[in-house]
């Protein structure tokens, strides 16, 4: 393969089953093409995806997912960097900057410094990392490493007191949600925008996927407090997202009654979360029985600016990071 025969360009309609198909021969799963449309919905502007291409051959995938983020109250829309792949072929190098490489140069050239995605993120693998810090800028900031709080069967105790919450179920499009944001905004200075919107988004329609979604309110009262959202199987009960009050601690406890629950009837031998830059919600995990360990995998979270005004460096160690903000689960 020369130079000449490689194609750059952004994602065309009718691109998705190629991208899709080697997908799942790149990482050997079996991805249904509905929910790739899921998880890249057409959006005005059209998808944030670099191609390359031998031919009729795709080689490399480089695509981000739109997301309004906020940090100390400057809100933007960064595109968080998911299915990066490149094919044996691609890997066959024929210059200094492999294809992948120049993939996501493109990328970048296209959907960040233009302005479209100011701040690119992401949860890289250990060989995207590597190549990332040495090419493309991705050790900006320092990583932040994933955490995560498990509790084992009988772990801690169980509900002594009746607490004086309420856990309804969240529809698809929740405006509880808007609301509640609004009132615990300034509690998550850096972090994912989690309002109706990206509720329906990312919790919502996934095809062959159910997320157990709840608002959380006073037991005399109409206004939330808190919002859960978990992904249970025979495997674990995973808490996909929380938001709350962090005036309202009994609204994690409330969360936690329902995690246990979930994971009695699931047949879970676990629970996992992540709440990474939420030390106030670790505190009141492991009183409860929730130990602290370190991701099994090493995930670690990182940024590039393509800014001048956002300065990264003030994100370090404050990203406010669940499951959610991954497209792991």
């Amino acid at each position: 393969m020369s130079p000449s025969e490689v194609i750059y360009r952004p994602y065309q309609l009718g691109d998705e089953r190629a991208i899709n198909d080697t997908f799942n021969q790149v990482f050997g799963t079996q991805r249904p093409l509905e929910e790739w449309l899921w998880k890249f919905p057409s959006r005005p502007g059209g998808r944030s995806i670099m191609l390359a291409f031998a031919g009729e051959e795709l080689l490399t995938h480089y695509a981000g997912l739109p997301v309004v983020f906020q940090l100390d109250g400057l809100v933007f829309e960064a595109a968080q960097i998911v299915d990066v792949f490149s094919t044996r072929a691609a890997r066959r190098r024929f210059a200094r900057k492999g294809i992948w490489v120049q993939t996501a140069e493109r990328f970048f050239a296209r959907f960040a410094e233009s302005g479209r995605h100011p701040v690119c993120f992401g949860f890289p693998g250990r060989r995207a990392l590597r190549l990332g810090v040495l090419q493309l800028s991705y050790d900006e900031m320092e990583f932040q490493r994933i955490v995560q709080l498990v509790r084992e069967p009988g772990g801690g105790r169980g509900r002594g007191r009746r607490l004086p919450y309420r856990a309804q179920p969240a529809r698809d499009w929740e405006p509880l949600l808007d609301r509640l944001w609004e009132r615990v905004r300034g509690d998550y200075p850096v972090a994912a925008v989690r309002d109706a919107r990206w509720a329906l988004g990312r919790l919502a329609g996934r095809p062959g996927v159910r997320y157990q979604r709840f608002m959380i309110l006073p037991r005399f009262s109409e206004e939330p407090v808190g919002f859960v959202a978990f992904r249970c199987d025979a495997m674990a009960c995973r808490w996909v997202d929380l938001l709350w009050d962090h005036d309202h601690p009994g609204v994690v406890e409330t969360a936690a009654h329902l995690s246990r629950v979930l994971a009695a009837i699931h047949g879970a031998p676990r629970e996992e979360l992540w709440l990474n830059g939420d030390l106030a919600g670790q505190s009141v995990l492991e009183r409860i029985g929730f130990v602290r360990e370190p991701h099994p995998d090493g995930l670690v979270f990182g940024g590039r600016s393509f800014d001048p005004k956002i300065d990264l460096q003030a994100m370090e160690g404050r990203v406010y990071l669940t499951m959610a903000d991954a497209d792991l689960v």
